[in-house]
């Protein structure tokens, strides 16, 4: 196995796991580790007389689809942010949206979170917007 093929899967498992314990599931890394296999399958047959520039504008090309795929607000934010209109605010689950638009870098989940009132809280991580269920 070629060492390009170890680093990628290294990057691919760490924005998985980043994804899962920091964004809970809201960030959408399936564009770059999308594009991230994909510039690893052309690596792989590549000319001998590949340039440098090239390999350049593909990492630069992940880095910036990693940077759109972050939402603006990470769960230990988000809890923050609630935790100053409510009391006792603690995170359940991650949970599914709809939205009118497909956009592959907008998150479609949002944050659910139990005030100690007993009150549901959606919490939206890419706009910060909040909705009591």
């Amino acid at each position: 196995m070629k060492w390009w093929w170890m680093i990628g899967g290294i990057i691919i498992v760490v924005l998985m796991e980043v994804n899962v314990r920091v964004y809970g599931g809201a960030a959408t890394f399936g564009v770059p580790i999308g594009w991230m296999i994909m510039l690893l399958v052309l690596v792989q047959f590549r000319k001998p007389t590949s340039t440098p520039w090239a390999v350049s504008v593909g990492v630069m090309s992940i880095g910036v689809a990693i940077l759109l795929s972050i939402p603006s607000y990470s769960l230990a934010e988000a809890e923050e942010k609630l935790s100053k209109t409510y009391n006792d605010v603690t995170y359940i689950e991650s949970v599914p949206t709809t939205g009118g638009e497909w956009n592959p870098f907008k998150p479609r989940v949002g944050y659910r979170f139990k005030a100690g009132s007993g009150e549901s809280i959606l919490f939206i991580p890419d706009s910060g917007k909040t909705f009591e269920l």
